[in-house]
């Protein structure tokens, strides 16, 4: 009976001992796992705003062939019909679809664009598109937005080539509006990613679209930070 109770004794003493060794081995192996979750989430949205992008050049790629188009064949007359008011009312429903995220403004060049959850063909059409895999306008990280910029789209992001540094972009949610400082205008090959690069330590805002306008060999780029 001795024997038990010395031993119990001892594996308490040891226990008190080590438990605080334990408990830090414990606390330090589930931080370490927050932080290894917290990266690969951080990678995981790196890849899709990388294959966001790369779906981009497909869409800015049909737009350099429309573009050839509308530079070939003459436009065609718009027949009036009965019918054309109720069009364009499909047409409003259509631009202020449940994917819209925001309003993009930059004065200086009397831009004001919707922007769409997404750079898809069917979104660059209509406004502006917030690339997958980055954060919405206002949130820490690279916030990237592409739009056309040629003759068939409209004007769109025609007059980005305008924009330079120190020039002032606003962008608008339901609630809040933003304002960012243009730090940095560039242009890039087309699969350039490095654009897409962002901290959680900063808000930073990267506007991307077509250049030079007629061929769409490269990538304008305009980067801003908000301001405080």
């Amino acid at each position: 009976m001795r024997k038990v109770l010395s031993l119990l004794m001892i594996l308490s003493g040891l226990s008190i001992f080590f438990y605080p060794a334990a408990k830090d081995y414990y606390t330090s192996y589930n931080q370490e796992k927050m932080i290894e979750k917290w990266e690969d989430s951080s990678s995981q949205e790196n890849k899709v705003a990388a294959e966001s992008l790369r779906e981009l050049e497909e869409v800015f790629s049909i737009e350099t062939q429309a573009e050839s188009i509308v530079d070939e064949v003459p436009p065609v007359e718009k027949e009036e019909s009965e019918e054309s008011p109720a069009s364009d009312s499909t047409e409003a429903n259509q631009i202020t679809s449940p994917g819209m995220v925001g309003v993009i403004e930059i004065d200086k060049i009397g831009l004001k664009l919707p922007i769409l959850n997404g750079a898809s063909d069917a979104n660059l059409d209509k406004g502006a598109g917030l690339l997958e895999g980055t954060p919405a306008p206002g949130m820490p990280g690279n916030s990237a937005i592409a739009a056309h910029r040629n003759r068939a789209y409209g004007s769109m992001f025609n007059r980005l080539d305008e924009i330079s540094k120190g020039d002032t972009v606003t962008v608008r949610d339901k609630g809040n509006t933003y304002q960012y400082e243009v730090y940095e205008t560039l242009v890039v090959e087309p699969h350039e990613t490095s654009v897409l690069n962002g901290s959680q330590d900063e808000k930073v805002l990267t506007l991307i679209t077509c250049t030079p306008i007629d061929t769409a060999t490269h990538r304008l780029i305009v980067k801003a930070k908000i301001k405080p």
